[in-house]
C-alpha cells in the first residue's frame, strides 16, 4: 500500500511539473510570440502607413513605433529565455536573423519618422520595410506551428502520467480494502490467541 501511494505521489508530482511546463514553456511562449508578431506587423505596420498619409503626427508615431518595438524586443527575449525542444532550439536558431530584421526596420522607421521628411519616408517604406516586417511574421507564425505541435506532445505527456498516477491511487485503495479485510480476520484469531 505504502508502495503504490509513493508511486502514486511521485506520478501526481510529474504530471503537475508537466502541466506547469505546458503553461510556462507552451501557453505563455505562444502569448509572447504572438506579442511579437501584432507589435510588429499590426501597431509599427499600422503607423508607417498612418504617418506616410499624415494622419498622425510624427512624434506622435515615432513614440508609437518605438514603444512598439520595445514591447515586441521584450517579449522575444522573455520567449527566448523559455525551455526549448531540439526542434524549436534549431527553429529559433535559424529564424533570429529574419526576427532582428524586422526589429531593426521598425527602429530605422522609427529614425526616420524623427526626420519628419514625407518624400524620405516613402522611399524607406518602398524598399525593405513591409518585406522585412512580412518575412518576420511569415517565421513568427512558422514557430507558432511549432510550438502547437509541441504543447499538444506536452499535453499528452502530462496526461499519461496522470492515469499512471491514478492507476496507482486505486491500487493503493485496493490495497488498503484488502488489508483492512485481512486485519478484521487476523485481529479477533490474535485475541483468542492470547486468551488463552
Amino acid at each position: 500500500m505504502l508502495i503504490t501511494t509513493g508511486l502514486a505521489w511521485t506520478f501526481l508530482g510529474l504530471s503537475l511539473r508537466s502541466l506547469e511546463s505546458v503553461f510556462k514553456d507552451r501557453v505563455e511562449a505562444l502569448a509572447l510570440i504572438h506579442t511579437v508578431n501584432d507589435e510588429l506587423q499590426h501597431a509599427v505596420s499600422d503607423m508607417a502607413v498612418k504617418v506616410e498619409r499624415g494622419t498622425v503626427s510624427a512624434d506622435s508615431a515615432e513614440q508609437i513605433v518605438r514603444t512598439a518595438q520595445a514591447r515586441a524586443d521584450s517579449s522575444w527575449t522573455a520567449y527566448l529565455a523559455t525551455w526549448f525542444t531540439p526542434a524549436e532550439a534549431e527553429m529559433v536558431e535559424r529564424i533570429t536573423p529574419t526576427i532582428a530584421a524586422g526589429f531593426a526596420q521598425a527602429q530605422q522607421l522609427a529614425d526616420t519618422i524623427r526626420v519628419n521628411d514625407r518624400a524620405r519616408l516613402s522611399s524607406f517604406l518602398d524598399g525593405a520595410f513591409f518585406p522585412a516586417l512580412d518575412a518576420t511574421s511569415a517565421a513568427l507564425r512558422e514557430l507558432v506551428a511549432l510550438q502547437v505541435r509541441v504543447t499538444q506532445d506536452a499535453y499528452n505527456v502530462s496526461r499519461a502520467r496522470f492515469g499512471i498516477a491514478r492507476q496507482a491511487f486505486i491500487g493503493a485503495v485496493v490495497a488498503a480494502c484488502a488489508a483492512a479485510g485481512r486485519g478484521r480476520f487476523v485481529y479477533p484469531a490474535i485475541c483468542q490467541e492470547f486468551r488463552r
